[in-house]
């Protein structure tokens, strides 16, 4: 489905640019339908403690910063100082081209903000791998640090979350994705989803 998704973006392109006159070859061809291969896994309570236990220093930091806004790792480790506010964080270069603040408390704002400019946290992702096996915790596989933002979500959903402004905080741009969380809504939740 990508490749036939980047091919006709591909002969959509040529046709703009004047390099392609003829119809779209793949415009008629219908993607196939896949199947959810795997359950989003999140962390429980206790997961999450073991885990912040095992952790120190940037990356201890960086993963609270992943629990606490959804953000995806790359987005919490490259963070700059400039981009946290008393309770605000702003995520630039994201997945989507486009920014997203996401409120955060005023203490685990200062925690972060250690100096007043440039990047606060250096590469930690090697850290974070090694100090997962420590923990004899299990995650899926190519879920090491997605399980973060999955685990924010879901426990947002638990709590009682709006399916709205889930969207938003993760900066889905369809519904459609966000609604994987849905089954995690309070029963009222369900409802109004419906």
């Amino acid at each position: 489905n990508h490749e036939h998704a980047y091919l006709r973006s591909l002969f959509n392109e040529l046709a703009r640019l004047g390099h392609w006159t003829k119809d779209n070859p793949l415009e008629g061809i219908r993607q196939f339908k896949e199947r959810q291969k795997q359950e989003l896994s999140y962390l429980k309570g206790q997961d999450i403690e073991a885990l912040l236990n095992m952790l120190e220093g940037d990356t201890r930091m960086v993963t609270r910063i992943c629990l606490a806004t959804g953000a995806r790792w790359s987005e919490a480790e490259r963070l700059r100082a400039e981009q946290v506010t008393d309770s605000l964080i702003t995520f630039t270069d994201t997945k989507s081209g486009r920014n997203r603040s996401i409120p955060v408390s005023t203490k685990l704002a200062r925690e972060i903000k250690q100096r007043e400019s440039g990047r606060l946290f250096k590469p930690c992702y090697d850290d974070f791998r090694r100090s997962v096996k420590r923990t004899g915790l299990k995650f899926p596989e190519r879920q090491l640090t997605h399980i973060l933002r999955h685990s924010f979500a879901s426990h947002f959903m638990i709590n009682g979350g709006n399916i709205l402004v889930l969207q938003r905080i993760l900066g889905h741009q369809s519904l459609t994705m966000t609604m994987r969380y849905s089954h995690f809504a309070p029963e009222h939740l369900q409802d109004a989803i419906r």
